[in-house]
C-alpha cells in the first residue's frame, strides 16, 4: 500500500506531464483521460512489488497496464494509444530525471500495444500450436520410412 506522500508524487508527476508540449501528440479524448490513466498506471507499477515511483522496472509495466485495462474504461478511440502515451509519460520521466531506464521501460510499454488492446477490449488470448498435426498417412517422424500408422502410432 502505498503512503500518502507517494501518493502525493504520483499525482504531481502525472500533472507534470500532463501540462507538458509532450501531451499533444495525442488525440484529444486520450488527453482528456491522461491525468487517471497515468496515476493508475504509476500506481498500479508500485503496488506490484511495493516499491517508489522512483524504482520502477520493465518487470513492473506489463502488471501496471493490465491493471489499467481492467480498472478504467477508456472508450475505443483511447485504447489503441494507451501504451504509447504511457511509454512517452516514463521517457519523460527519464529527460526530468526522475526514473532511471524510463526510456527502456517506455519501449517496452508499447510494444505491449497488441496484448493491450486486447485485454482492454475483454478479449482472451488465443494460443495456437505451432506447426501441424500428425496425420495418420504422414511419414512417421521417426524417420523410418514408413508411414505413422504403420509404424509409430501403434506405439
Amino acid at each position: 500500500m502505498l503512503g500518502p506522500f507517494v501518493r502525493d508524487r504520483i499525482e504531481n508527476w502525472a500533472s507534470d506531464y500532463c501540462v507538458s508540449d509532450r501531451i499533444a501528440a495525442f488525440a484529444p479524448p486520450l488527453r482528456e483521460n491522461a491525468q487517471e490513466v497515468l496515476v493508475t498506471f504509476l500506481t498500479a507499477a508500485c503496488d506490484a512489488r511495493s516499491v517508489e515511483p522512483q524504482d520502477i522496472t520493465e518487470a513492473d509495466v506489463r502488471p501496471a497496464l493490465e491493471a489499467v485495462a481492467e480498472r478504467i474504461s477508456l472508450p475505443a478511440s483511447c485504447r489503441a494509444d494507451t501504451p504509447g502515451l504511457v511509454g512517452d509519460f516514463l521517457a519523460f520521466l527519464e529527460d526530468e530525471g526522475r526514473l532511471a531506464g524510463g526510456r527502456l521501460c517506455g519501449a517496452y510499454a508499447r510494444a505491449l500495444k497488441p496484448s493491450f488492446t486486447g485485454a482492454a477490449a475483454g478479449k482472451g488470448q488465443t494460443y495456437t500450436n505451432p506447426g501441424s498435426r500428425l496425420g495418420r498417412n504422414d511419414p512417421c517422424p521417426c524417420g523410418s520410412g514408413k508411414k505413422y500408422k504403420k509404424c509409430c502410432m501403434r506405439e
